[in-house]
């Protein structure tokens, strides 16, 4: 039997804000066993949806998570309708809206505040067996750079 280090028995493993940049201590595990294996490699599994920014290293010494550049966009706009000469167009992304759009009609942002997402990481034993711990991440939602593109692209239709 395993002990891992952090215990993926207390979620969330890791909670951030999706614009804040991180980094979490590498996940690891020793027997405790009788048997005292030792671990000699680790791999990862990213359990749904990649994740947008997240860098995920594993190797002998652990596994180690973080977001370098922040998690931003894991929140991505469900529809962003704009108008040009009359006619309407959507796109998914402030920076497809067309050059010569008129104005910018509606921003629906991604409904959901929270996503969690799993990293399910597993050590390979000195005995060719393997072991598996789930941890837990939770991402929190920050509208702030949403707000602060759309009146970025009203500003530009406006000049």
């Amino acid at each position: 039997m395993l002990t891992w280090t952090p215990d993926p028995a207390a979620p969330p493993w890791a909670e951030v804000q999706e614009d804040e940049k991180w980094a979490e201590p590498a996940i690891t595990a020793v027997d405790d066993s009788d048997t005292a294996l030792s671990v000699t490699n680790y791999s990862y599994e990213v359990v749904g949806d990649p994740i947008v920014g997240l860098v995920v290293v594993s190797g002998a010494g652990g596994v180690t998570v973080s977001a370098p550049k922040s998690l931003v966009g894991s929140f991505p706009a469900i529809d962003i309708e704009y108008q040009i000469k009359g006619a309407t167009g959507h796109c998914l992304k402030f920076s497809d809206i067309p050059i010569d759009a008129d104005e910018v009609i509606k921003f629906q942002p991604c409904a959901s505040s929270v996503k969690r997402w799993t990293i399910r990481v597993t050590a390979e034993l000195s005995d060719q067996t393997t072991d598996s711990a789930e941890f837990l991440i939770t991402v929190h939602a920050n509208f702030t750079p949403g707000c602060t593109a759309l009146k970025e692209a009203v500003n530009a239709l406006r000049h």
